[in-house]
């Protein structure tokens, strides 16, 4: 009987240490638009077990700032998703990259693709020149 209860002691409070490290784990994931849905799932996973912990009652302090942590890493990994998506500008506010103006698209598609014409146009050629050098399956 006391093992069970020794037992039960530690594992609630590995509980919320746990919850602490994954609280730090979201936390830095959380800063970069790439990783912050990782941080933002850790981060909720954190906040539940911390929660557990809370309620279990041993180690309130370590849950605490495991919840603490967990809601941080959440917050910011939500600011963090709606600036990546623009989310967050005001009105008429210009983008980080402005757009071209329509009579400009083109021209600029035009410089991009100049320095690889060349080695398009010999592939295309290379392709055609095998096309019509096989021969052909018969048909059935």
């Amino acid at each position: 009987m006391v093992d069970q209860i020794t037992e039960s002691v530690g594992a609630r409070a590995r509980l919320a240490w746990a919850a602490l490290g994954f609280g730090l784990a979201g936390l830095i994931s959380s800063w970069h638009a790439v990783s912050a849905p990782f941080g933002l799932a850790v981060g909720l996973a954190s906040a539940l077990l911390a929660a557990r912990a809370l309620r279990a009652g041993d180690h309130r302090r370590t849950a605490a700032v495991a919840l603490a942590v967990a809601l941080a890493a959440v917050l910011l990994s939500a600011v963090v998703l709606a600036r990546a998506a623009g989310g967050g500008r005001a009105d008429g506010a210009a983008a980080s990259l402005p757009e071209p103006a329509a009579d400009q698209r083109g021209a600029l598609l035009d410089g991009a693709a100049a320095p690889s014409r060349a080695a398009r146009e010999r592939a295309r050629g290379e392709l055609e020149a095998l096309e019509r050098s096989e021969p052909r399956p018969p048909s059935r």
